[in-house]
């Protein structure tokens, strides 16, 4: 079968030819319907920010955000069968340590993991599939991912009815967190980016929310013009940037860290964060908990999740894709092996 797969510790990646895997004890056999290319696939691709740690595991596929359809269970597995659909989560769990046992599965200390989804197959344990309704457009269930991501940094916050909100970076993680702090009920939502991200915040904003641009000249004052002159209640950073947080959140506001840090940030900034009685909280992925609630926000149709997606490719024109997110060019690509 046909992959796209990281071969060296280098710029780029590959289009190979590799055999369909087969499950083992515990594990599933899918039939990917659709992947979502991720910020952080992206930065395997460049070779940048912390993807070095990747290199013991090269050559490895790439693609982490799939859906698709159980087409052979291994021995051992117990609540899915063949036929299903499952949305698929890159970061499973042990369930024996501690984080796991004190229900904190998102920092599972040897979590299980997938073997790679820009690929027409893909193996996945039990612990990193969730099942989907019948009736669930097998695209939208490929952005329950990164829509979990935004929906578990949302519920570590402290956002409720009412609430003023900034998000920092608009793409699908942030639009996603756009949406899961409005399902919780926050009001004054505005998304930042820059003159690049011109695409991303016109979705923003066919989504209903604010949108700024932060190369503005007077762009916190126009934040504020929104979310009023105290500041917001929660600054959530996707963008990895921390940019000017403590002139757009309010004292003692929390500031919650969804993206790859992507720069340094100084001691003066950080006393600055601290004097002003910041709150700072690092969300890391996803829980099993946070899924059945994504699964059903989208299933009942509080959430439409379709308008991200900007572009569709077949394995064979996945580097082209990956080429066209390093331009900033679309939101959501999606790579379905089947086109």
């Amino acid at each position: 079968m046909k992959a796209i797969a990281k071969t060296r510790p280098a710029f780029g990646a590959e289009l190979v030819d590799i055999p369909v895997p087969r499950p083992g004890r515990g594990e599933l056999l899918v039939k990917i319907a659709a992947c979502g290319i991720c910020g952080s696939d992206l930065h395997i691709y460049e070779w940048e920010l912390g993807a070095e740690r990747f290199a013991p595991r090269l050559p490895m596929v790439l693609g982490h955000e799939p859906a698709g359809e159980v087409v052979e269970a291994g021995p051992d597995v117990t609540g899915f069968k063949k036929g299903d659909h499952v949305a698929l989560d890159p970061f499973g769990h042990c369930g024996r340590c501690s984080s796991c046992l004190a229900g904190r599965f998102n920092l599972c200390a040897s979590p299980t993991t997938l073997s790679g989804a820009f690929a027409e197959y893909t193996v996945a344990p039990m612990a990193n599939a969730h099942l989907v309704p019948p009736a669930m457009d097998l695209e939208q269930a490929a952005l329950l991912e990164p829509f979990a991501t935004g929906l578990h940094g949302v519920e570590q916050s402290s956002v409720k009815a009412g609430d003023r909100v900034v998000i920092e970076g608009p793409g699908p993680i942030g639009i996603s967190t756009a949406l899961a702090a409005r399902a919780m009920g926050a009001t004054s939502i505005v998304v930042t980016g820059l003159p690049a991200d011109g695409e991303r915040l016109e979705l923003a904003r066919r989504f209903g929310f604010q949108t700024v641009c932060a190369e503005d000249q007077d762009w916190i004052a126009q934040v504020k013009r929104w979310i009023g002159e105290d500041g917001a209640d929660v600054v959530f950073d996707a963008a990895g940037m921390m940019q000017s947080v403590r002139h757009l959140i309010k004292r003692g506001g929390q500031l919650v860290l969804l993206g790859w840090p992507a720069r340094d940030v100084g001691s003066a900034e950080m006393r600055s964060l601290f004097f002003h009685g910041v709150n700072i909280i690092s969300s890391r992925v996803r829980s099993p908990q946070t899924w059945r609630r994504a699964i059903a926000l989208v299933a009942n149709r509080a959430v439409d999740l379709a308008p991200m997606v900007t572009h569709r490719v077949d394995l064979v024109n996945g580097l082209e894709a990956f080429e066209l997110l390093r331009k900033k060019q679309g939101v959501k690509v999606l790579v379905n092996p089947t086109l």
